[in-house]
């Protein structure tokens, strides 16, 4: 998860573009956010003046106001939209208090069940999805509730499955992964999302946590849950 902080090379730009981003396009004028963040005009209007240049913000002419509006197809305006949005994610369920995700020794649990039925295609979902919590729950500081030591879902693929998808994830934030996460390759190789031209994507594209294990599904799932 990106830190918002760090995105930004003024305290100026920073609070500028955190209120363009977290206000509706097209209604914020330099005057606007200079009262909103209370930086002095001037250093709000030039700051204004270098992201319109640099095309970062788009500037439209609305009878005798400026109209401000973020340029999302900007790679770094993307990201900075990205941050600010983490940012308020995380203050907001910070301060609600409340557990809305599941451990993982629960999400074990409902794959179990979703297994017993023959449902795979809503279990990969659903551990797609709890995985791609992972960041928002190490903000919050519970990770460590989170990353129990789980029951096995009674299928060692899935069990292996659950596992080097834990593990990839934590290597895109930089921490370390927990001892039960560590897993011996299948006896076979496996393709989670089937056979077919998937599967040659699939091999292209997977996480090197699950190639090791002999499990091609392509990272390209994670985002897409």
């Amino acid at each position: 998860m990106t830190n918002a902080t760090a995105l930004f090379r003024t305290d100026v730009q920073h609070d500028v573009l955190r209120d363009l981003v977290l206000s509706a396009d097209g209604v914020r004028t330099a005057a606007d956010l200079a009262r909103t963040t209370g930086h002095p005009h001037s250093s709000v209007a030039r700051e204004v003046a270098r992201l319109v240049d640099a095309g970062l913000v788009h500037k439209v002419a609305h009878g005798r106001r400026n109209l401000l509006s973020v340029n999302y197809a900007d790679p770094f305006m993307a990201a900075v939209r990205d941050a600010f949005t983490a940012e308020s994610t995380i203050a907001f369920e910070r301060d609600r208090d409340v557990r809305w995700w599941l451990t993982i020794p629960e999400l074990a649990d409902q794959l179990r069940e979703h297994l017993a039925t023959g449902d795979t295609t809503w279990a990969g979902r659903v551990l797609c999805d709890t995985v791609n919590q992972v960041p928002l729950v190490a903000a919050l500081d519970q990770l460590d509730a989170m990353l129990a030591t789980p029951q096995s879902t009674g299928d060692e693929r899935w069990d292996a499955l659950l596992a080097g998808s834990v593990r990839y994830r934590l290597r895109l934030l930089g921490r370390p992964a927990p001892a039960w996460t560590h897993r011996d390759p299948l006896a076979s190789w496996w393709w989670p999302s089937g056979r077919g031209a998937r599967a040659v994507l699939a091999m292209q594209d997977t996480p090197p946590e699950l190639s090791r294990l002999g499990i091609w599904f392509d990272a390209r799932n994670f985002t897409t849950a």
